[in-house]
């Protein structure tokens, strides 16, 4: 799959998470691959599986975090890194 249509069908999915990160389900808080059509989940597991890069690190971290209920990431508060991710995310769709 090449990185454009992962993040074709990845960004709505990770849209939709963000605006859900509120939802704990006891320590899981849904991700991205949650919202991700079950036709598409193979191929969107195997290229994660595959292929790594600071942003999709990001997107694992903030989940993570937002899971356990940490107030920050690295030394950065999670609101500010949630921006970070946004703003990520519409440099991309920019393309």
């Amino acid at each position: 799959m090449k990185p454009q249509k992962f993040y074709k069908i990845y960004l709505p999915a990770l849209e939709k998470a963000l605006q859900n990160d509120e939802v704990n389900e006891g320590f899981y808080v849904k991700g991205p691959e949650d919202y991700i059509d079950p036709e598409c989940i193979e191929e969107i597991t195997l290229y994660l599986e595959e292929n790594e890069d600071g942003f999709l690190e990001k997107v694992a971290y903030y989940f993570d975090a937002k899971s356990h209920n940490f107030p920050s990431i690295q030394g950065v508060d999670i609101e500010v890194y949630r921006k970070q991710l946004e703003n990520y995310i519409f440099k991309i769709k920019d393309r």
